[in-house]
């Protein structure tokens, strides 16, 4: 059987996979976020870090091409968003955010493979190797006849995670890590996630709980703006 894309680690090379340089967002509402520049490296694991309401989750959809309203300069594996945000797309996945972008929770694990195949037209022969892989590396052990909200929220967090690689994509970002699980889960999470990275895809991804985060992560600290 043919390794999965995804498992292959990304060549060594200096060139950061996402670049950002003065990201801005506004809406009617106000301010998201002003000014935030950061190289993140290929194969890396990102944390970004802030209270409710800091702008994390718009944050994980404009490093992904999938806000509008977004300014300043983007480049996602060697993709400009502003010229090229279809490739940015392509390049990237989302596994969730908030309770916006999940898993349906009446779904089968089986069925959210199908379900996750057809919505970002996924290689159909590879999608149960591509998911399996992933799972494996996060440790989900689920049968694949399990509700997917019937897994604990620790492992809702993996098998969304392993969802966004049936389509293989050199960047995966991940919303609330912190949600309903325990430090001990989330110490967990994190260290899942690294090892996910060390097989050559990228991870960003949201929690407002600084204790389980590893000493040596790479993070995104964000602030909740007064112009709201």
């Amino acid at each position: 059987m043919e390794t999965p894309r995804h498992s292959r680690p990304a060549p060594d090379t200096p060139t950061p996979i996402l670049k950002a340089d003065s990201l801005r967002l506004a809406t009617g509402q106000g301010l998201v976020f002003d000014t935030l520049s950061v190289d993140i490296p290929r194969g890396a694991l990102c944390a970004i870090t802030g209270k409710a309401g800091a702008g994390k989750s718009a944050l994980l959809l404009a490093l992904t091409g999938r806000m509008q309203g977004v300014t300043g300069s983007l480049v996602v594996d060697g993709h400009d968003a502003r010229r090229h945000p279809r490739r940015v797309r392509s390049a990237t996945s989302v596994a969730r955010i908030d309770t916006l972008i999940e898993p349906e929770a009446s779904l089968s694990l089986e069925d959210c493979i199908t379900e996750r195949t057809l919505a970002d037209a996924a290689p159909a022969r590879a999608r149960m190797a591509n998911y399996l892989h992933t799972a494996g590396l996060l440790g989900l052990t689920a049968p694949l006849s399990t509700l997917y909200g019937r897994l604990t929220p620790a492992d809702q967090v993996r098998a969304a995670v392993a969802l966004a690689t049936i389509r293989p994509a050199t960047l995966v970002v991940v919303d609330d890590v912190d949600r309903e699980t325990t430090a001990r889960e989330q110490a967990d999470l994190w260290t899942a996630l690294g090892r996910l990275a060390d097989h050559g895809v990228t991870v960003i991804a949201t929690t407002s709980e600084l204790a389980a985060l590893p000493g040596d992560l790479l993070r995104i600290e964000m602030e909740p703006t007064h112009a709201r």
